[in-house]
């Protein structure tokens, strides 16, 4: 069978009116439109729905048998139709977040959405570099919180704090007594480093950095994940170089340096691309300013904040557990050392 949603509507009209003028006029359309709309339906079906005279129209029963399956389809198409429809405004958004993004900004912007919009659906995966420069353009995830700007195409990138960097080492080394760190310590110490499978740019930017200083870092590769790069530093197996908002996390057996010299600060901010303009994105986008404008003591100049969305909520609603995913346990291989 091959038929249209528009020959069921008139079907459905006619089979109401039994007129072929009147349901011309209720569909707006000219009678011979509807007489040819039914007529191909009814090649499309090989029966007649309907039996026509001088006197009246009438259902065949075919045609009545027919009536509550057009119904069912008209009915679904609008419900789907409309479904499809609301899927713009629905509050659901998925995000990959940074270190400083996981560990400082998150959980603010998780108490605020929770609060004033107890509707919103946030999805939280944990991503490395390579699969956030994937997924993106993919459509598999809409935002990227607290990260760098990334080369991916058609990405709007909102600045959101400049970070300065410094030094994790373990407690039990030397250097955490002496309450900050030289570049030039790095000479004698290995630099713990994402994988370039995970971050293709991590060792490039910790060259980058060093290179000024006529230093070429020793490289020990470690998986993407924070934490576990925290327990290499712990473990005494090297020096992790983070932003300085990381030093508010609290993990065992690692100390937090400041450098001695004037390092060169990261910029980090929102991803999207820029043809999402999804409510549920700006939405999230004005939070997370507002958040970061709170949690970093910024000025409003800086985080650009817009006017708040229409439709937010009351804080003195009742607040909802959000829905958080929570990927598969990340597989890691023993480490190895790179030149």
């Amino acid at each position: 069978m091959d038929f249209r949603i528009r020959q069921l509507q008139c079907f459905l009209t006619l089979a109401n009116l039994l007129n072929y003028g009147k349901t011309a006029r209720a569909l707006y359309t000219s009678q011979p439109t509807i007489t040819f709309q039914i007529k191909s339906l009814e090649e499309a079906l090989n029966t007649r729905l309907f039996e026509r005279d001088r006197q009246q129209v009438r259902l065949t029963d075919a045609g009545f048998a027919f009536r509550d399956y057009a119904q069912s389809i008209v009915d679904t198409v609008d419900a789907a139709r409309e479904c499809l429809g609301g899927l713009h405004n629905r509050l659901r958004l998925r995000v990959s977040c940074g270190p400083v993004g996981q560990f400082v900004l998150l959980p603010a912007v998780i108490r605020r959405l929770a609060s004033e919009y107890p509707d919103f659906e946030l999805e939280v995966s944990e991503l490395t570099t390579e699969q956030q420069m994937a997924w993106l353009p993919e459509g598999k995830v809409d935002a990227l919180l607290m990260i760098g700007a990334l080369p991916v195409p058609a990405m709007r990138f909102d600045p959101i704090c400049q970070e300065s960097l410094v030094a994790i080492v373990s407690r039990e080394s030397p250097l955490a007594a002496r309450g900050s760190i030289s570049v030039e310590d790095l000479r004698e110490h290995s630099i713990i480093a994402s994988r370039p499978r995970d971050c293709r740019f991590h060792q490039p930017f910790l060259h980058s950095l060093l290179a000024p200083y006529g230093i070429s870092p020793r490289i020990v590769e470690a998986p993407h994940s924070c934490s576990v790069q925290f327990a290499y530093a712990a473990a005494g197996e090297g020096i992790v170089i983070a932003t300085r908002s990381m030093a508010a996390c609290t993990f065992p057996g690692i100390a937090f340096l400041p450098f001695e010299e004037p390092l060169p600060p990261v910029q980090l901010g929102l991803a999207a691309l820029e043809t999402n303009d999804r409510v549920a994105m700006e939405v999230f986008r004005q939070v997370v300013l507002e958040c970061a404008q709170a949690v970093f003591a910024l000025s409003p100049a800086a985080t650009s904040a817009a006017a708040r969305p229409a439709g937010a909520r009351s804080a003195a609603q009742p607040i909802r557990k959000l829905r958080l995913h929570h990927p598969a346990p990340t597989e890691f291989p023993n480490r190895r050392a790179a030149g």
